[in-house]
Order: C-alpha cells, then structure tokens, then sequence
C-alpha cells in the first residue's frame, strides 16, 4: 500500500535545471567533493605520516654527524620538498573543505599551521636564521611536532570518531489498535491488548486493524492469534512479496507499500521504498498490520461505506478493499515512473549527468522489482478467485470482482514491463552515441597522425645522406600535394563527415 509519492512536491528553487527529471538530476550542495575526495585519497594520513617520518632522520642525524656537502644538500633538498608537501595538503584540504572555519579551528590543524609556518622562519633572512646555529637548529627541532601531529592524526582516523552513548534511542511509538463492525461502519473503536483477544474470541464479524506495529508487539499479537510469530514480521520484505499463504485456520496476504523517494543529495538514486502490511483472515474477522506511517484504514474505511456491506460477506469486502486501494495505489506509481521514463527519453544527451549510466541502472532495478510485485499481486488474486485459498463469505459476485482485479493487476504489469524495455532502450541509444562519438573522435586522430606521416617521413628521409639535392620549395610542394591527397582519400571515405 503506497503511500502519497513524492513526485507531487515542489521541486527546490535551488536547482538550477529544473527542466531535468529528478530521477536523474541531484542538485549539487558540495561542488568540491569530488575534488576533495581525491585530494583526501592522494594526501591521505597515511602517506603524509610517512613522509613526516622521514623528517626524523633529516633532521636529527646532522646533530651527531658532520655530513658531505653533497649530502647535506641532499638532506636539505628532502626537508624542502617535505615542507612543500605540507603545504600543499594544508592549502588544499582547506580551499576544498566544507567549512573552512571549522577546519582552521580543528586542534590538529592548528598544530599543523604552526609547524609549517616554524618551518619557514629559518628561510626568512629578517630572523637571522638562514645560516648554521643553534637558532636554526632549534628551529628545526620544532618540526618534530609535525611528526607526532599527523601520525597521531592518521591514528585517530583509524580508530574512528567516538560514538556516542548519552543519547537515548529514540521511542518507538505505541501501537494503534481499531476496530470497526458491519453495522456501524462510521465507528471506529480504540481497543487495548485484553480487549483485542475479547474481540478474537467471537464469531462477530469486524475489523482490526493494528498501526505502529513494532517487534515489541510481535510475541503478544501471535499469542492472541495462535499464529507463529516469524509469519507476522514486517521486516520480510522482498522480491516473495505480496503473496498468500494458509496457516492453520488464518488465511494471510501478505502487501507491500511503496514510496517514491527522489534523490535529494548527489549520492543517492531514485527509489521505492517498500513497507510490508500482513493481513490475517479468521473466518468473519479480518485483522490488518502495518508499520508505524503506513496507515491504510481511513481510505479502505471510506471504499467500504461506498455500497451495501453484508455481515456474511463482511471479511471478503475488506479483504477486496484492501487488495484494491493497494492495486490503485500500484497505479500511482506507475504513474509517477512513466512520466520519469518520459522525460528522460525526451532530455538531450549533452545535459544528461555523469553518473547517468548508474541512475538509469538503480531505476531500472526499481521499476523491474515493481513488475516482480505486480505478478505476485496477480497471483494472489488468482487464487483467492480461484478458490484455492478459500475465504468465508466469498461468492460468485466476489469472484468476479477479484477477476476484475487480476484483470487490471495484468495490465499493470504490461504497464511496468514496457517501462523497463524503454528504459533498457534509452541505455542503449545512450551507450551506441557514446561508441558514435568515441569512434568519431578516433577517427579524427587517425586523419591527423597519417596526415602527419608524410611532413615527418619526408624530414627523416631528407636527413639521410644521398645522390640527390632538392629545392626546398620542390619538398614543400611534395608534403602538401601529399597530404591533400591522403585528405582527400579520408573524405571520400567518410572520415571527416560530422
């Protein structure tokens, strides 16, 4: 049972190509994350812990040993290019950090800051420190915390963040029980736990539905229905589902949700979030389940008061208005997807997305697990109308009402299917461009390296020593004839047509 899509909202004034179909198109809120990703990847903690370490030497060994010039110039090109290293990290993971200001007030930064610029006094002459002595010494002592800074750094980002533990998981919200009767179709009571196994108790037809649902409630409802606890665990939700299944004397069905969720950050892809719903069948009583913001009872209560409701077929009724709210609702994001598939189908390469090839892919396992859905719908329908589930109160009239649904489920389908086949064909027309151009663009190099030949033969051969002496304009007149004619083969070939 699908819940209002999200296609209904408002697209955000902050994109800047709203034309685009948001299945595709995600507003770009960091446009240094690339960048930074591989700044990050490039200058990790590690390879700059490792290039601090290499300071230890560098600077420790001319205290206890007079080195060659040769050497020590080594040492001194090392500790430079080292520093640069450091700058180079600094300056950028600040220009390409989200907050500059948090990264500038980070305590290790600071430290960072600090030892780069202690590392540039002794090249600035107004100090008095370019030349050998102990200020320049202890100012290269004071690069040692550089080391201890980022290797320490490069620990804790290992280690992780600390989680943690003050905060209390949120609570879960209480479940909802409601009840209605044949007879008073306008009412609906709020029951307790002791009340709902009063109520299981009759042969009274009537309607039970339980909202919020949660794994707290699970051991109690199944000890009140006799059911075994795994077959009323919301959680299983995957490609079995919806179906139907007979345990003892219940009959369950077993519906799925949906809800269209649009990628609002870069990382994430067009969904449909699905939610399972249990429905339990125990002769005249009919008892719903569904997870805390599914809530289907209002718009199956209003089907239900649309026409005459006998007690002896009460079960069935609600049985059939459940299977139909979720089959319009099935509809609705159909809807939603062919306008997607539409629009895309009618959006110009050029402006399409780098990581198209990826969202194409996310949505058409989206829209191919909803076909899966349907034609597990459809089963289900099938046999419940067929008889081989049987259902109290079910009578030839109800039959024909579910064959009417299996009839729609069915187009559905088709429905679904066809939106999969012409996303699968946009993938395709989008990959033979892609090959077009890329071919296109080999070809042009291919023109450009033959014709390139001929000036470059001619030269090598004209350095070779021989009997014969050209003119030079008698060697230009060769190249260019030469390389109007190989042109002139490549354009009857085709190669330079756009």
């Amino acid at each position: 049972m699908a819940q209002k899509s999200a296609g209904s909202e408002d697209r955000t004034s902050a994109a800047p190509d709203v034309q685009l179909p948001r299945s595709i198109f995600v507003p770009d809120d960091d446009p240094h994350r690339e960048a930074r990703e591989a700044v990050y990847a490039v200058l990790s903690d590690s390879f700059m812990a490792f290039i601090s370490l290499l300071l230890v030497p560098i600077i420790v060994i001319p205290f206890f040993v007079t080195l060659p010039a040769s050497i020590q110039a080594i040492f001194d090109w090392s500790d430079v290019t080292i520093i640069l290293f450091f700058v180079a990290e600094y300056a950028s993971k600040l220009y390409l950090a989200r907050d500059r200001w948090a990264y500038v007030r980070s305590p290790w930064h600071l430290l960072d800051l600090a030892v780069i610029v202690l590392s540039f006094v002794s090249y600035v002459p107004i100090f008095g420190l370019s030349g050998k002595g102990s200020a320049l010494l202890l100012v290269r002592l004071l690069r040692l915390p550089r080391v201890f800074a980022v290797t320490g750094r490069a620990a804790g980002s290992r280690l992780g963040p600390e989680k943690s533990t003050g905060e209390a998981p949120p609570a879960e919200p209480e479940v909802g029980i409601r009840e209605i009767d044949p007879t008073h179709l306008t009412e609906v009571h709020v029951l307790s736990w002791e009340e709902l196994a009063e109520h299981l108790g009759t042969d009274r037809p009537e309607w039970i539905h339980l909202s919020n649902f949660s794994d707290a409630a699970l051991a109690r409802l199944s000890a009140i229905l006799h059911v075994p606890h795994h077959h009323l665990r919301l959680d299983q939700v995957d490609d079995l589902w919806p179906h139907i299944g007979r345990v003892e004397r219940a009959v369950l069905l077993f519906l799925q949700s949906g809800e269209i969720r649009y990628p609002k950050q870069s990382r994430e892809f067009y969904t449909i979030a699905r939610r399972g719903a249990v429905i339990v069948v125990q002769g005249p009583k009919v008892i719903s389940i569904t997870p805390h913001g599914l809530d289907p009872f209002p718009r199956v209560l209003g089907w239900l008061q649309s026409g005459p409701l006998p007690p002896e077929t009460f079960a069935v009724r609600v049985v059939e208005g459940l299977l139909d709210t979720t089959l319009r609702e099935y509809r609705g994001l159909l809807t939603d997807v062919e306008l997607e598939v539409s629009q895309i189908a009618r959006t110009p390469r050029s402006r399409l997305p780098k990581d198209f090839l990826a969202r194409m892919y996310e949505l058409q396992k989206t829209v191919g697990r909803l076909s899966t859905n349907l034609v597990h719908f459809r089963e289900l329908v099938s046999r419940l109308n067929s008889g081989r589930i049987p259902l109290e109160g079910i009578d030839d009239d109800a039959k024909g009402r579910f064959e009417t649904l299996g009839d729609e489920t069915g187009f559905l389908s088709e429905i679904a299917n066809d939106a999969t086949e012409r996303l699968g064909t946009i993938v395709d027309v989008y990959i033979n461009q892609s090959s077009f151009e890329t071919n296109r663009i080999l070809k042009i190099l291919a023109v450009i390296t033959a014709i390139a030949i001929i000036p470059a033969t001619i030269g090598g051969l004209l350095g070779v020593s021989g009997p014969y002496i050209f003119e030079l304009w008698q060697i230009v007149i060769v190249v260019v004839l030469s390389m109007m004619f190989v042109t002139y083969c490549f354009l009857k070939l085709g190669w330079l047509r756009t």
